[in-house]
């Protein structure tokens, strides 16, 4: 038998990777990383840390340290959620603009500032304030500057697999800052000695990302991906100029369309710190281990999150948001037959397969179908409908718990949940049947609106 050697002409047959090998050498290469990528997730651990651990004891704090209503958890998530709308807005494209490392610097700085005067003063004048303005204003900052961030330090072929890895330090930040809450809700008593433990350690982990920040190095977008847009180029127009160069193409109008309703859906999960610890106190009678809950949730998504990486290889990202959406809204239906750990626990179970399916996966689809260099402005994007669907969680938790599962009076709270599930499902349907127009194609003869000027010179 000849060797190839005697036949200079045969061509080596080549056997792409299978999609478990793939998956495999995603990992390998995902070790080979750099080193900022690292640093960015222990940045992320500690600042969704503070703000996920604050988010959660927030509604218990709220109403049964400071006896307020349940009228004003509306009122809390709208003084969180306003100012922090204008400032991304304001401020949504700064880290395209002036890199990650300035933006995580400032943001941290600003994070600390609101958990250390909240843990100091036992004023609720001053603890709206702090929270309104600078702690509003950190957010519109790092969120974008994170989560970009991904996109910029690692390679395509493993960005998958560094979402999932990002996702997964989230929920253990979760789970340190549940077990913090399940321990003093046990043990303590539920006052303000008891939460300025929390706010202390919230203000910690703002302190720890501030100091790494420090060790990132600057980025420079052209260095990554052969980008033709650098910061410093971004520095020479105009915040406006910036913006427009995006809102007039249609892809951002698809984009901002998915992004809506897939967040829409997303905002079932908001209501595990909205609704879920009060309804556990009033329908269940105990809300000692609403901690342990957190828990069980975080767990679940870290369990999950890998197994479901792997459906990049079958399914499309708008497929996976269909799915998840699917499932996501089908996680309440347990609720509505009583509260129960059982019931509790099958919806934590289903929420959490939902999530682990469509989160990486929305932040992959962002930074599949953004323009290159303003990736920061649409995460942006996301997150000013974040916080609009947030504010109008926090309103509907707070009014729906008011309405069917009150402290005192006749309980419904079944039918609380059958309407959180019911808000979400025009956008499912959307999804399903407007496809054709709001999944970005894979090619586009004319990228812009018809009657803007761009239009008439391609």
């Amino acid at each position: 038998m000849k060797t190839p050697e005697e036949h200079p002409l045969m061509e080596e047959i080549y056997e792409p990777l299978g999609s478990f090998e793939l998956y495999k050498k995603s990992f390998s290469d995902l070790l080979k990383a750099p080193r900022d990528l690292w640093l960015l997730f222990i940045i992320k651990f500690c600042l969704y840390g503070s703000f996920s651990t604050f988010l959660a004891a927030l509604s218990i704090y709220i109403t049964e340290v400071k006896d307020f209503s349940d009228l004003y958890l509306c009122l809390a998530f709208a003084a969180i959620g306003g100012p922090g709308l204008i400032f991304f807005i304001i401020f949504g494209s700064f880290n395209d603009r002036y890199g990650i490392r300035y933006t995580l610097i400032l943001g941290s700085l600003t994070a600390f500032l609101p958990f250390l005067v909240i843990a100091v003063y036992d004023d609720l004048l001053v603890s709206a304030l702090i929270i309104m303005f600078p702690g509003a204003f950190s957010i519109s900052l790092l969120a974008p500057a994170l989560e970009v961030g991904i996109k910029y330090y690692t390679q395509a072929h493993y960005r998958t697999l560094a979402l999932s890895l990002y996702s997964v330090l989230s929920y253990v930040s979760l789970i340190v800052g549940g077990i913090l809450i399940e321990v003093l809700m046990v043990t303590g008593s539920k006052d303000f000695a008891t939460f300025r433990i929390i706010f202390i350690y919230c203000a910690v982990n703002c302190i720890i990302a501030l100091v790494l920040s420090y060790f990132l190095r600057q980025l420079d977008f052209s260095s990554f991906d052969e980008m033709e847009v650098t910061t410093s180029r971004a520095q020479q127009k105009s915040n406006w100029q910036f913006v427009r160069e995006f809102v007039v193409t249609k892809k951002f109008w698809r984009l901002f369309s998915v992004l809506s309703i897939v967040l829409v859906i997303k905002s079932i999960t908001f209501q595990q710190a909205i609704a879920l610890p009060l309804y556990m106190s009033r329908d269940l009678g105990s809300d000692k281990h609403y901690g342990l809950v957190i828990i069980i949730n975080q767990v679940l998504l870290i369990i999950f999150l890998p197994i479901f990486t792997y459906s990049i290889y079958y399914f499309s990202a708008y497929e996976i948001f269909i799915i998840g959406g699917t499932i996501g809204i089908l996680a309440v239906f347990p609720l509505m037959f009583g509260a129960s750990y059982y019931t509790i626990i099958t919806y934590i179970l289903i929420s959490s397969v939902a999530e682990s399916l469509y989160n990486p996966r929305l932040l992959e689809y962002v930074f599949e179908v953004s323009h290159k260099g303003k990736e920061g402005m649409i995460v942006s994007l996301a997150g000013i409908i974040t916080i609009i669907i947030m504010v109008c969680s926090g309103m509907m938790g707070g009014g729906l718990l008011n309405e069917f599962c009150p402290d005192d009076g006749e309980q419904k709270c079944w039918l609380m949940w059958l309407i959180i599930a019911a808000v979400p499902l025009p956008g499912l349907l959307t999804l399903i049947f407007a496809r054709s127009c709001i999944e970005e194609p894979s090619f586009e003869s004319q990228p812009y609106l018809s009657w803007v000027k761009e239009a008439k010179h391609t």
